[in-house]
Order: structure tokens, then C-alpha cells, then sequence
């Protein structure tokens, strides 16, 4: 064999050398990828965890249980916060305005009040302001005292009381009239051209064309005097020419003389 066919054997065996080691080399570094990877880590003899453990028949907790519809709490509510509770105002009565004016009065001092003649009414429903007592009314009364009982007033013509039934009790103003010449009072007539009943403690227009029941006339006081020594009706005729009937009534434990006549 030439030495140029020996050369080129051997350059064919460096070839095939040079493949076989670049093929090895490949397949070495793919081993060590694969090792890195974590796919072929040997975790070691199985553990062995022991014979199953039986944890028993299942138990039935049984049928579902129905709690009804949800509750609604409202908007402005939230489950199971406390309810408000309602603490009611305490009660006070109500002022009563016509019990004060009645507890107000003072004795001494005179009222423009007087009875209508129906029934038991008077003029104002409670007692009005005072004026003077020499004021010119129809109804006029000074009041004597002020209390709980009609007992404590003042008898005989001209006296009278008012009273007012309140949450304190009763509540009595004791009256006694002031007269003033030229104002009327309510009467009965007797059937026979003279008076069986004075009004002491009423007040009516003269000029009334009606008057409450029982009372059917009315009488004008033409006149009131200090009364005399046995003083009577004849003391209330004005001359020996006053031809006008008269009646009389003495009041003020008899002091004073009161002259009553028709209107005209």
C-alpha cells in the first residue's frame, strides 16, 4: 500500500473519531439536564403509612331542616342588634285657665258680673278683670270672700255666690250686689198688678222685649238711699205727685234702701 492511501485511512479514522466524540458529548450533557430537572430524583424506599383506618359508619344528621322564609330586618335595621325601646312621656294635665281666674280673685275687689236669668248662667264664663265698685254697671258685685264651699257666703237679699268645679275642687266666690240707680233687674209678677219675685242677682236691658222663664217683667232701681229709720216703699216716692208704682228691698243687713219701678 502507497503512503498517500495509508494518509487517507487514517484521516477517515480521525473523522469518525471526531463524530463519535461530539455524539458522546451530547448525550452527556443531556443526562446532566435531565438530572437537573428533577424527573429521575430517586425519593427513596416507599413509606409505609399502616393498614387503613376505618372511621366508622356515615352518620344520618337526618332531614334538612326548614327555618321558613328569611326575615327581612329592613333598610335601616341589621340582624340581631337590639330593638329600641319606646319610653312613653310622662303625662301632665292639661292647666285649667277658668280655675286660676276663679282662685285668683281677691276679695274686696268688684266684678261687671250678673245672672241672665236662665238657670244658673252667668254673664262670663269665668271671672272677668275687676273694675272700680262706684263704675256704673247693670250687674255689679263686691266680693266678700273666696273658698270652697256656698256655706261660707254672706245671706239675705243681694248676696249670691259662683262656683267652680276643677281638678283642685271647688273653687266658691262669695257676691254681694252693688246697686246702680238707672239699670234693671228681671222680676215675676203676682197676677195682680204687683211683683212676688225680684231677680236680686240678675241684669236685663230695660227695653227687653222677652225674658227668660219664670220671670215675665222687668224693673228699673229708680233709687238708692241709706235707709231711713222704718224705712219702707213709701220712702221711694219721689213727690206727692208721683203717681208711679214702687217696690223696695233693704239689703246690706238692712243699712241700705233699694227703689224699684217700672221702665218708662
Amino acid at each position: 500500500m502507497s503512503t498517500s492511501g495509508t494518509h487517507r485511512r487514517w484521516r477517515w479514522v480521525g473523522v469518525v473519531g471526531l463524530v463519535l466524540a461530539v455524539v458522546l458529548s451530547g448525550c452527556g450533557r443531556k443526562h446532566d439536564r435531565d438530572s437537573d430537572s428533577g424527573l429521575n430524583i430517586d425519593a427513596g424506599p416507599n413509606i409505609d403509612v399502616g393498614p387503613d383506618i376505618d372511621l366508622g359508619p356515615d352518620i344520618d344528621l337526618g332531614p334538612d331542616i326548614d327555618l321558613g322564609p328569611d326575615i327581612n330586618v329592613g333598610p335601616d335595621e341589621e340582624a340581631g342588634s337590639p330593638s329600641p325601646v319606646h319610653v312613653p312621656e310622662p303625662t301632665t294635665s292639661a292647666f285649667d285657665t277658668t280655675e286660676e281666674a276663679f282662685r285668683s280673685v281677691e276679695v274686696g275687689s268688684c266684678l261687671p258680673v250678673y245672672m241672665t236669668g236662665y238657670g244658673n248662667e252667668w254673664s262670663h264664663s269665668e271671672p272677668p278683670a275687676p273694675v272700680s265698685c262706684g263704675s256704673s254697671y247693670g250687674g255689679l258685685f263686691q266680693v266678700t270672700h273666696v273658698g270652697n264651699s256656698s256655706g261660707e257666703c254672706g245671706t239675705g237679699p243681694g248676696h249670691t255666690w259662683w262656683s267652680y268645679s276643677g281638678a283642685s275642687g271647688e273653687t266658691t266666690i262669695c257676691l254681694e250686689r252693688v246697686w246702680v240707680p238707672r239699670y234693671c233687674a228681671l222680676a215675676e209678677s203676682d197676677g195682680n198688678g204687683g211683683i212676688s219675685s225680684l231677680g236680686t242677682s240678675t241684669a236685663v236691658d230695660c227695653d227687653a222685649d222677652s225674658v227668660p222663664q219664670p220671670y215675665d217683667t222687668v224693673l228699673v232701681v229708680s233709687a238708692v238711699y241709706a235707709a231711713p229709720a222704718n224705712a219702707s216703699t213709701d220712702h221711694c216716692v219721689q213727690s206727692e205727685y208721683d203717681a208711679n208704682p214702687y217696690w223696695s228691698l233693704l239689703v246690706n243687713e238692712d243699712s241700705t234702701l233699694v227703689c224699684f219701678t217700672t221702665p218708662g
